[in-house]
C-alpha cells in the first residue's frame, strides 16, 4: 500500500498475495494467500486473519456493505459464493447453467447500494470473446445479462461501467432507476444502447 502523500509503498501483508480488494469502510484489505486461502488484514498492517479456504483458484472478490464477501473461483460447479467477512463456511450464490452454454461465474463487483453484484459469465464456446456481463440482485437471487461479448466489468465513480470486449476497453453509463421518475411503469429489463445500459436498479437509455 502507498499513501497518496508518500513516495514509498508499505507492506501490510506478505506471502503469495493475489486478488486484493478493500472493505467499504477502507479499513481492511481482503486477499488470497497462496492458491486458495482467503484472508483479510487491517489497512494499517498487523497479523492477517484467515476467513475461509476456497474450492479453487481465485477469480475475483468484492466486499459488500453488510460485511460479507462475494467471490468467484475456477470451480465451475459453484459459480459465485458468499462468506462472512469474519470468516466461516461459504454459501453458493450462483451456479452456472451448463444447458445455456455457461462455464463459470467470475470477477464479481458490487454496485453502490450493495444490492446488485456485477459478474462475468464465461461460455463453453467462443472463448472469452463470447463471455457476458450480468447483474445479480442479491435480494431476489435473479440474474440478468447486461452486455454480451464483454467481461471483467468495473464500476467507476463517474457512473460508468468499464469492461473489456474483443481486446478493447469500453464504457457505458449507468444511472439509478430513480432517474426514470414516478410515471415509469412496466417490468424491469436489461438493454444496451449507444452509450448506456440498465437492469433492475441500474438504468440507462435503451
Amino acid at each position: 500500500m502507498r499513501a497518496l502523500d508518500a513516495l514509498e509503498p508499505v507492506a501490510i501483508a506478505t506471502g503469495q498475495i493475489r486478488e486484493p480488494f478493500v472493505s467499504p469502510d477502507g479499513q481492511w484489505v481482503g486477499f488470497v494467500d497462496g492458491l486458495n486461502t482467503l484472508k483479510k488484514v487491517a489497512i494499517s498492517g498487523g497479523p492477517s486473519i484467515q476467513l475461509t479456504i476456497l474450492d479453487g483458484a481465485p477469480q475475483g472478490a468484492t466486499w459488500l456493505p453488510d460485511d460479507t464477501i462475494v467471490f468467484g473461483t475456477n470451480n465451475p460447479a459453484t459459480g459465485l459464493q458468499r462468506v462472512s467477512a469474519n470468516g466461516g463456511t461459504p454459501a453458493v450464490v450462483t451456479r452456472p447453467d451448463h444447458h445455456r452454454d455457461e462455464v463459470d461465474h467470475l470477477w464479481p463487483e458490487v454496485l453502490p447500494g450493495g444490492r446488485v453484484v456485477l459478474f462475468t459469465i464465461t461460455a463453453q464456446t467462443g472463448g472469452l470473446d463470447n463471455a457476458s456481463i450480468a447483474a445479480l440482485d442479491l435480494r431476489t437471487q435473479t440474474s440478468t445479462i447486461l452486455v454480451r461479448g464483454g467481461l471483467d466489468a468495473h464500476y467507476v465513480e463517474s457512473g460508468h461501467l468499464v469492461y473489456v470486449a474483443a481486446g478493447t476497453l469500453r464504457a457505458v453509463r449507468l444511472r439509478s432507476e430513480k432517474a426514470r421518475g414516478p410515471r415509469a411503469r412496466g417490468p424491469r429489463r436489461a438493454a444496451v444502447g449507444d452509450d448506456e445500459v440498465w437492469c433492475g436498479r441500474v438504468r440507462g437509455r435503451p
